[in-house]
């Protein structure tokens, strides 16, 4: 006889408001952890007044995006390492460059988390030209 799956117990979620990050101004909360997975909202240019950061400029759009990842991946006890799976939407292409090269910064050479690269036509805000949508598992990149 096969053996049973051990019983799942749900963990309780943590709804998270990183410091240094703005609230959002829609319904929806900036990073929720639950048990040790952390899921954050899309990670864009702003500040923690919600001012767009870096106009124009995709290599400083993009490490804002990036600081504002390690903030909410903070806030819930882990490291910019624990980030395993990102999503990131570009409103064109030639963006990209400029993101990964940011990237390559943060992250040990080869312990990348999984990408999907996406070209949009706009986000929520004129100015911002990239957004980063990442989730964590906490303790996974100490490992």
């Amino acid at each position: 006889m096969p053996s049973q799956p051990p019983e799942l117990t749900p963990s309780k979620p943590q709804y998270l408001t990183p410091a240094g990050m703005g609230p959002p101004e829609e319904p929806y909360t900036l990073a929720i952890r639950c048990g040790d997975q952390v899921f954050l909202a899309g990670a864009v240019a702003l500040d923690a007044a919600n001012k767009v950061v870096g106009q124009g400029d995709p290599q400083r759009q993009a490490e804002q995006c990036w600081d504002n990842i390690e903030l909410a991946v903070e806030a819930a006890g882990g490291t910019l390492a624990d980030v395993m799976k990102i999503t990131v939407y570009y409103t064109d292409i030639r963006y990209m460059h400029d993101e990964i090269a940011v990237r390559r910064e943060r992250f040990p050479q080869g312990r990348y988390p999984v990408c999907t690269i996406v070209q949009v036509a706009n986000l929520g805000l004129p100015d911002l030209l990239m957004e980063i949508d990442a989730t964590a598992v906490l303790g996974a990149g100490s490992l």
